[in-house]
């Protein structure tokens, strides 16, 4: 499990560095460089933050193992992003730091970065046994803070098309959702998370819906082109899929757990 999640977890940067070596970046290579590292620390933000909630409805505690790794490659795509955004400025400390006081947007991202620091300097074994189990829990809510930051970089440095970012702060809000059982000290149920799922759907679809109206289209225009797929899916839908996604694995490990359950009855009635 461990070893198919670094896998995964390295692909991206795999297919950046066969993309590079092709010359297959664009006319400003190190700017779509800087770009999909910043945006596949984000997605890769979002599969940690997925794992607990997924072990939980899926009764899979061995899953949580692989979260460490996501962790770990947040923070490695999350520093590449900054060191190929100081190598666009020529190593140029001194203008690296004018960009980031000057832009609101980089300030963020610079905090969320400083933040996710201890993060991983504390996720090895060693680091849990140090600092004790429960502060090492409280240290590591900071993730939080760094996905509501992660986010609003994201969000303030697109120019036009906001569709990713929608689609990315949707899932998130998912996420956030599917953790309040947990708050209660109650089970994740399938029953609230397609509960969740829908909320989180239906707020995106609002939210875009909103910040278009903001921009002079009309509102329920917008809001109804969630229901035309004639050029794709609008961002809204994000939610809709990675919950949906959640409830088919619950189900699937549902179903798993009872047909083992019959084989090992039928096995112990001979």
């Amino acid at each position: 499990m461990r070893a198919i999640a670094a896998i995964g977890a390295a692909a991206p940067a795999l297919w950046l560095a066969a993309r590079a070596g092709l010359g297959d970046l664009g006319p400003r290579p190190l700017t779509e460089a800087i770009h999909f590292c910043g945006l596949w620390a984000l997605r890769l933000l979002a599969l940690t933050l997925a794992v607990s909630p997924l072990a939980a409805l899926m009764r899979w505690p061995r899953l949580i193992a692989v979260r460490r790794i996501l962790g770990d490659a947040v923070f490695a795509y999350a520093a590449l992003h900054i060191v190929l955004f100081t190598a666009d400025k020529m190593f140029d400390l001194t203008v690296v730091a004018q960009e980031i006081v000057k832009r609101f947007y980089l300030s963020v991202g610079v905090i969320a970065f400083v933040l996710l620091v201890p993060l991983a300097a504390t996720s090895t074994d060693a680091a849990v046994r140090r600092l004790g189990p429960h502060m090492w829990r409280r240290l590591h809510k900071l993730v939080y803070i760094v996905a509501a930051l992660a986010l609003v970089h994201f969000t303030l440095q697109v120019k036009l098309d906001i569709s990713e970012p929608v689609a990315m702060a949707a899932i998130f809000f998912l996420l956030a959702l599917l953790r309040a059982p947990r708050l209660r000290r109650e089970p994740l149920t399938i029953s609230f998370t397609i509960f969740a799922t829908i909320i989180a759907t239906f707020t995106a679809m609002l939210a875009e819906a909103g910040w278009f109206a903001a921009h002079g289209a009309p509102f329920f225009a917008a809001l109804a082109d969630n229901m035309d797929f004639s050029e794709g899916a609008r961002p809204g839908w994000a939610p809709a899929v990675v919950g949906a996604v959640f409830v088919v694995l619950a189900l699937f490990a549902r179903l798993t757990d009872r047909v083992h359950l019959s084989k090992l009855a039928a096995k112990t009635s001979r």
